[in-house]
Formats: C-alpha cells, structure tokens, sequence
C-alpha cells in the first residue's frame, strides 16, 4: 500500500513539475511575442521606427482591388513579414524572420493569422482569429518550445496535453509556417 501511495506521489510531482515548466515556457513566449509585436506594429506605423528601427517590413498583397473571384466573391490576402538583420559583417543583409501577420479575406470571412519566430528562427507562437466562420475557432494560440507545441488555446480553452487533434493542429500550424518562411525566402531574393 505505502509502495502504491509513493507511486502516485512520485507521479503527481513529476506531472506538476512539467505542468510548472510549460507555464513558465508560455511566459517567456508571451514575452516574447509582446515585445515582437510592439516592435512590428512601431515599424509598420511609425516613420522614424520604419526607417531606422530593429525591424525591416515587406508587405505582399494579393488581389490588392478586391477583384470577384469565381465560386468565392472577394478574396484578398496580405502578408506582412518582419525581420532584421544586417547589423554585422558575417551577416550582411536583413534576413532573419521574426514575425508573420497574414490577413485574409474571403467573402464574409475575414482571418488575421500571426507566426512570431524565436532567435533561432525557430516557429515560437502561432495566432489565428477567424470572424463569420464556425469551421475553425473564433480564436487559437499554439506555443512551441522548439519543434514541439506545448499548449494550445481555443476560444479560451487551454490545453497542456495536446491530444491527437491538437497534434494535427500543431503539424497543420507547423507545415504552413514553413510554406510561408519559403515564400519569405523567395520574395527577399527578388
């Protein structure tokens, strides 16, 4: 019996223990990603921060004129990709990917999508905001430390023990960031 009781001892605090370090993961993500896009929203409104600040701006439209899209109505997507870079002579040009805001529209729905990329260039949070649309949540956050998602929240609902649809969320979340990291590449090299 005392044999069971200092299992399910050992358990309980190895569990809080890791509950403890996600927590503390997710903070310093919020940290993060509060002084990421206080940074990005500086450089994309004011003049001196856009000019002369830590981050570059380059903005990618895609049906700039709302033009009617067959099967769809009016589609427009936007990518706006903050980096930096350039301060040293190993590394020349601005190049490092710090953030991601994409803003869709189709038809009636309207989607705004954020990726925050750690030092490492690493995926570090992803945020998706989805209005007239009951297919996915009104809202998301994933947090990854590393390659892996530690939590996820939906409409207010966290998850520190991501289950299989998390999961597919997470690879979901992780396949389309390094589509758009390509296309990133792409549109710097042009």
């Amino acid at each position: 019996m005392k044999m069971q009781i200092a299992f399910v001892s050992c358990f309980l605090f190895a569990a809080l223990g890791v509950s403890a370090q996600t927590g503390t993961s997710v903070e310093k993500i919020r940290r993060y990603y509060t002084t990421v896009a206080e940074n990005a929203r500086l450089t994309e409104t004011d003049e001196d921060q856009g000019q002369y600040g830590d981050l570059v701006m380059n903005e990618l439209v895609v049906n700039k004129r709302d033009h009617q899209w067959r099967a769809v109505g009016i589609f427009g997507e936007t990518y706006k990709f903050f980096y930096r870079g350039g301060d040293s002579e190993a590394h020349m040009y601005p190049d490092q990917l710090v953030m991601v805001k994409v803003e869709r529209r189709v038809s009636n729905r309207n989607y705004l999508v954020e990726f925050v990329y750690d030092e490492a260039g690493r995926l570090n949070f992803y945020f998706q905001k989805a209005e007239n649309d009951d297919q996915v949540p009104a809202e998301r956050r994933v947090y990854f430390s590393g390659v892996k998602a530690i939590r996820i929240v939906e409409d207010g609902k966290t998850r520190d023990r991501l289950t299989a649809k998390d999961l597919k969320t997470a690879a979901d979340v992780a396949a389309e960031s390094a589509r758009i990291k390509d296309l990133f590449a792409k549109s710097i090299k042009l």
